[in-house]
């Protein structure tokens, strides 16, 4: 009788488990829209991720030109997986040079990091969308702190 008690409290368990932590999402939604974020020695990185899978990746090192490439991607259970890297072509006039490697680590909180060679800790990348929505609140936050002194 103990076992069989001790059997139905561990299934019990294992049933509030998994409704208390969410399953990962596997939707290309997760991913998809425009990511940007700095590194070191003012580096930024920009990211577009489409649903379909496609992406671009542009690096600006800090001399103001780009490495770049167009990917295929896809969201494996929250964990991005870089499929297949198109380099750019060299452009002069773009000053564009091609990306031939770089690697897509999933951070927390829905952030990315982007690391193309050995000699750069790359860069910390979070969608763009959520990082105007709190430079907005900001701004109203500091607005209304100002309007309070005013009065």
């Amino acid at each position: 009788m103990r076992y069989f008690i001790g059997l139905v409290l561990l299934f019990a368990w294992l049933g509030t488990a998994n409704s208390l932590t969410p399953l990962p999402d596997s939707s290309p939604s997760f991913f998809s829209g425009e990511w940007g974020g700095t590194g070191e020695q003012g580096t930024y990185c920009y990211l577009n991720l489409s649903a379909d899978g496609r992406g671009w990746v542009l690096i600006d090192g800090g001399s103001g030109d780009w490495l770049g490439a167009r990917m295929q991607w896809r969201n494996l259970k929250q964990t991005l997986q870089v499929e297949k890297i198109i380099p750019l072509a060299a452009s002069t006039q773009r000053r564009i040079m091609p990306l031939a490697q770089f690697v897509l680590r999933s951070g927390f909180n829905q952030s990315l990091n982007l690391t193309w060679n050995a000699q750069s800790y790359g860069c910390q990348l979070q969608k763009i969308e959520t990082m105007t929505h709190h430079l907005n609140r900001a701004r109203s936050t500091i607005d209304g702190l100002l309007q309070g002194e005013s009065k």
